[in-house]
Parts: structure tokens; sequence; C-alpha cells
């Protein structure tokens, strides 16, 4: 027979080894959240900016991106076709949004203007020319190659005509293995579409 003393003291017992493994899952914290925006060429230091002054209005937008990058989770792809979805790395703002403003900043330094706007604008902005970017790809592998796939149309100030288009395919290996370097890699991928699109507006006749 079991003594009360001795029920008492495995009682107690269990009691210690309760609160002991509470204190030890209260005292692990959990993995912290990293945040990322994408950067500017000239965050990254590979603007050559044209020289300020230019009459040219700038609209970006719509953007529009695959289902899959419609979320705050930063997006890895693998060699496979396999998606994977970070939650511990997240972007810090919506993507497509982010990509318009990256865009409209490139193009103002590389179009000589700080007259761009993204879309909606204000209903007292006049775009010269409206850049509209449907986004098929735009991904990567950690410690690999980053890849933008995207079809563009450029509009004429009215709106309604087609001036220029293009289907442009970029790739660009990170410097790393991380999502820092993964993120780079994906700027750069931005870079390279502003600098498409900037010498496709340069070449186009002026409008009347």
């Amino acid at each position: 027979m079991i003594s009360p003393q001795f029920r008492k003291a495995i009682r107690w017992f269990a009691l210690l080894a309760t609160g002991v493994a509470l204190f030890g899952c209260i005292g692990k914290s959990s993995p912290q959240v990293t945040f990322y925006s994408l950067l500017s060429m000239e965050q990254i230091g590979t603007t050559v900016a044209a020289p300020a002054g230019s009459d040219l209005k700038i609209g970006i937008g719509p953007i529009t991106i695959p289902e899959a990058l419609k979320r705050a989770q930063i997006v890895t792809r693998d060699a496979h076709n396999v998606y994977r979805f970070d939650e511990y790395h997240r972007w810090a703002g919506t993507l497509d949004k982010d990509i318009a403003t990256i865009l409209g900043d490139n193009l103002g330094d590389l179009l000589g203007t700080d007259k761009v706007a993204s879309f909606p604008w204000m209903l007292h902005f006049k775009p010269t020319h409206r850049v509209i970017v449907d986004i098929t790809q735009f991904d990567g592998e950690l410690a690999g190659e980053a890849v933008l796939s995207a079809r563009w149309t450029i509009i004429d100030q009215g709106g309604t005509a087609s001036l220029a288009s293009g289907r442009s395919v970029f790739r660009q290996t990170a410097e790393g293995s991380d999502y820092t370097a993964l993120v780079k890699a994906e700027s750069l991928l931005l870079a390279d579409l502003s600098r498409e699109v900037a010498q496709t507006i340069r070449n186009l006749p002026a409008q009347k």
C-alpha cells in the first residue's frame, strides 16, 4: 500500500517536472523573421544616370506577377521546378508594388526625369509614356541562379496605342547562398529590364 506521504511526493515531483518543461518551451525563442526589399540601381551602385531635365513623364504599371509570388514569403524554385516558401524570410511590402517602385526609380534615373508615378496615379499626372509589365517568372535558387521573364508594353500618352513591346528573359547568378544574395540578384535582373525599356523609350520618335 502506498503511503499518503509517498503520493504527495509523487504529485510534487510531477508538478515540478511540468514546470521545468513549460519553462523550457517559454525560454526557446522562435526564429526571427527577416524582411527584405528590392534594390534600385542607385542603391546597388550600377546607375549611369542621364542628365536631369527631361520632359518625359513615365507611368509605371500595372505590374502583374504570377499567383505563386502574391504572398509575403520569398519564393525559391529549384531545377526540378519545386517551389519553396520561407516563413522566416519575407518581403517587407507587396512584391508587385515593390517592383513598380524600383522600375520607376531606375527609369527615372536612366531617362533623366523625376516625373514618374506608379499606377494608379493622380488625375493631374499625364504620362508621356506608360510602361506595362506582365512578369511570368521572378524567382531563383539559393546559391544558384535568379530568373526574370517578362512581357512589357510601352503605351502612348493617350493611353490607346502601343509604341513598342517586347519579351525579355534575364538570368543572374547569386553572389552568395543566402536570401540577401538572392534579393540582390533579383534586383540586378530588374536593372537589366529597366535598361532595356529605357533604351527602347529613347529610340522612340518624339510624340506630338
